[in-house]
């Protein structure tokens, strides 16, 4: 190839270019000839001008200089050549027909030539030398593309290595994450048992008063005192285990058609003692036209429960709770407002007064803040939204909760079961090991006249029964030789295969409900059990066990 190219070269790693410098165009034909043969390609240029703007436009293997040019000499065009960071490393051979060569040669070296050759020039040598130049281009250029395939793959495995760290890292905090929240459970499971246990025999001692004739009516006021406040705190228990499940996203629903005011019915009702010894006034004003929806009736019920309780308990005596409800922008939302006279919340905490632990009343009253922000997990999960409202401290509160609603066929309400004893009593073995819980347990049985044993292990539950001829077992999850699961797979296995089961523990995780099901428990109670819950289950088991 013997014409200028200022274009890159392809990007064969074998391609070679040299640069040709002499101002006359004869010199460089002669120069071009005896190069013949080659195997790379030939730029030619004759002026400085033109050789710089080649040396722009491409990479060369070697630089054939002539030192005499009528613009810019030789040496004076090398000196550039090896200023700039881009050009400073191509090797350059100087020509010459002076014969000061000493001199020439001195300059040609000390502006970083490679070599001088004088003309005539003799091919072999010019051949020989261009070759070495070229063919330690190549291997440079081979040796710069293996360095730089070499880094990419380097770069490739750091980045895959890194990916694989980060995947093992957010494996292993996953993992972490999910063991704290497995140990948060079991830590809410445990500490759900042993807050509920103590109060067992407290709503079984109570209920013995109850049921004797000759209680006196201060006491019987005494005990509901005590009844009303066992209730209270099992209600702070399980607002535990379900911000738990909030947390964890295991709170689910079991929808059905419901009547929000027949829902609001019920929950005025629970909390209308309390009010009525506070001297707090309850106001209705139930004007929703569309009061149907979809929805878990025990989780509204929950809802309405805890604003309408919340008002009671932070409104002074005398004072006064509206609810309201209205269909709001059409049949198809039902908006309920819980409006009250009591301390107000400060506008600061009403943007956080739906978070866990946080109380929005600065004015000293007790609590965890857990209610509200149950409350609005439940209503965002029936697809609805919560807010709170209030004119200031002093001036009252007033919580609103917006539901879809739409028309439906609300489930008839069943008759309640009877919690009297059944004519023909039970013969009931019972599993327990806390000594007073067992003891108040076997007295109310007894009382209402059922048969009863008991036994505080498995061990010897399991030896009452190769003797007793039960109905129904009703055992504790917890033993300390082992569980109530495992005890009725035993007696399952000893022909007991008729026998009704009812676990009453103090775990009431979803889980533990889950197991007990598993393990062929007909009824799953959660301490502490009012004996008219109990009554009823040994009643929905009486078609099983006779």
């Amino acid at each position: 190839m013997t014409e200028s190219s200022m274009t890159p070269p392809p990007p064969n790693p074998d391609s070679a270019a040299v640069l040709l410098v002499d101002d006359d165009a004869r010199n460089l034909l002669a120069l071009e000839s005896l190069l013949e043969g080659h195997d790379y390609r030939i730029v030619k240029a004759q002026t400085s001008d033109q050789a710089l703007l080649a040396l722009m436009a491409e990479e060369f293997a070697a630089i054939v200089l002539d030192v005499q040019m009528p613009d810019v000499d030789g040496i004076e065009l090398a000196r550039l050549i090896k200023q700039r960071k881009r050009t400073q490393h191509i090797p350059i051979l100087f020509l010459t027909a002076h014969y000061r060569e000493d001199q020439h040669a001195m300059l040609a070296y000390g502006v970083g030539a490679v070599d001088y050759l004088t003309k005539p020039i003799n091919p072999a040598v010019l051949r020989s030398k261009i070759n070495v130049f070229v063919d330690l281009f190549r291997k440079t250029r081979a040796l710069a593309a293996l360095n730089d395939k070499l880094e990419a793959q380097n770069l490739s495995l750091q980045r895959e290595a890194e990916e694989r760290s980060r995947r093992i890292r957010a494996e292993e905090e996953r993992a972490e994450a999910e063991e704290a929240n497995a140990a948060k459970d079991r830590f809410l499971a445990v500490l759900s048992h042993e807050l509920r246990t103590p109060l067992t025999p407290i709503v079984y001692a109570v209920a013995l008063l109850e049921n004797d004739p000759d209680c006196p009516p201060h006491l019987r006021s005494a005990l509901d005192t005590i009844h009303r406040n066992v209730r209270m705190e099992v209600r702070l228990i399980d607002d535990l285990l379900d911000l738990a499940r909030v947390r964890n996203g295991k709170l689910h629903l079991e929808p059905q058609a419901v009547d929000v005011h027949a829902t609001l019915h019920e929950a005025i009702k629970v909390c209308l003692s309390e009010a009525e010894h506070r001297q707090i006034a309850l106001q209705e004003e139930l004007q929703a036209e569309t009061s149907q929806l979809q929805g878990d009736p025990a989780r509204l019920q929950q809802i309405f429960w805890n604003l309408i309780s919340n008002a009671v308990k932070f409104t002074p005596e005398h004072g006064s709770i509206v609810i309201r409800s209205f269909n709001e922008a059409g049949p198809d939302r039902i908006v309920v407002e819980i409006s009250d006279t009591g301390p107000g919340i400060a506008p600061e905490k009403l943007v956080q007064i739906f978070d866990a632990f946080d109380q929005g009343s600065s004015h000293g009253t007790v609590g965890m803040g857990l209610g509200l922000s149950i409350c609005k997990a439940l209503v965002e999960l029936h697809g609805g939204s919560i807010s709170a409202s209030s004119p200031g401290l002093g001036k009252g509160s007033c919580f609103r909760v917006e539901l879809p609603c739409q028309k439906t066929t609300p489930v008839s309400e069943q008759p309640k079961e009877s919690s009297k004893p059944q004519e023909a009593a039970f013969r009931i073995l019972v599993a327990e090991d806390h000594p007073d819980t067992a003891e108040c347990l076997r007295m109310l049985l007894t009382m209402n006249g059922h048969q009863v044993r008991v036994a505080n292990c498995v061990e010897q539950a399991l030896h009452i029964a190769q003797e007793y001829d039960f109905d129904v077992l009703i055992s504790d999850i917890g033993l300390p030789d082992g569980r109530g699961t495992e005890l009725l797979t035993e007696l399952r296995k000893s022909n007991r295969h008729g026998i009704g089961a009812i676990a009453m523990t103090g775990f009431g995780m979803d889980r533990d409900l889950e197991e007990s099901r598993q393990a062929g428990f007909s009824v799953h109670l959660t301490k502490p059990v009012e004996y008219s819950a109990l009554e009823q289950a040994l009643s929905r088991l009486s078609e099983a066990v006779k």
